[in-house]
Parts: structure tokens; sequence; C-alpha cells
């Protein structure tokens, strides 16, 4: 039993340590944001670095460089094809007629319907209210 108590005192010994190290690094990667995030010169240095030629994502000044790299240097599509027209809103209702159209939509398309009270005059809702109480 005493030999189990030890070993699971070293285990946990070890997990203490391991975590230990673990916040230690974390601690020091978060005060390295912080001061990237807090000093502008650090934040501009970073930058420029990240961007510059031996970043991950460098920024190229000229189309030359932009060839030498083998990126292609082709105009970007004027317009997006087979993008959708944005929807028009519809015209609103004669209050005669709000619930007739209400009705319809709610049969049709019930997750729509909030258009159609979304257009209606404050007054036929508060018409509807006043009938239903």
């Amino acid at each position: 039993m005493l030999d189990s108590a030890v070993a699971w005192g070293e285990k946990a010994s070890d997990t203490l340590m391991g975590y230990a190290a673990f916040s230690v690094n974390e601690h020091k990667e978060n005060l390295a944001y912080n001061e990237i995030l807090t000093n502008p010169d650090v934040l501009s240095d970073y930058t420029l670095e990240f961007f510059g030629p031996r970043g991950p994502y460098p920024v190229y000044e000229s189309e030359q460089e932009l060839e030498t790299r083998g990126y292609p240097t082709a105009p970007a599509a004027a317009q997006m094809p087979g993008l959708p027209a944005p929807p028009q809103q519809e015209a609103p209702q004669q209050p005669q007629d709000f619930w007739g159209a209400f009705k319809q939509q709610m049969d049709y398309d019930p997750t729509q319907a909030w258009r159609i009270v979304n257009q209606a005059d404050p007054r036929v809702m508060a018409n509807k209210l006043f009938v239903m109480e």
C-alpha cells in the first residue's frame, strides 16, 4: 500500500510540474501578446515583419515582384457570377386586405409572414388586438 501511495505521489508531482511549466509558458505568451497589442512600436514592427518579404504573407509592391514569385497577375472579375439579386421590398398592404394577405402568406410560407406584419400600419395591429381582447 505504501508503494502505491508513493507511485501516486510521484505521478501527481509530475502532473503538477507539467501544469506549472504550462502555466509559466502561457503567462509568457500572454505577456508577449499584451506587449504587441499595447505598444504601437512593437505592433508596427511585428506587422511589418509579418507582411514583409520573409514573413508568412508577404505583400509585393510591384507586378514584377508578383511575377517572379509565380503569383497570378490577371485582373479580378468585375462581377461575381451566380449571385442572386437582393430581395425587393413588397408594397404595403391596404388595411382591409392586410389580414387576407397575411392568411395567404401563413398558408403558403409561415416563415416569411413576419415581412407582412412588419409592413403593417400600427393602427391595423392595434385594432386587431382590441377586437381580440
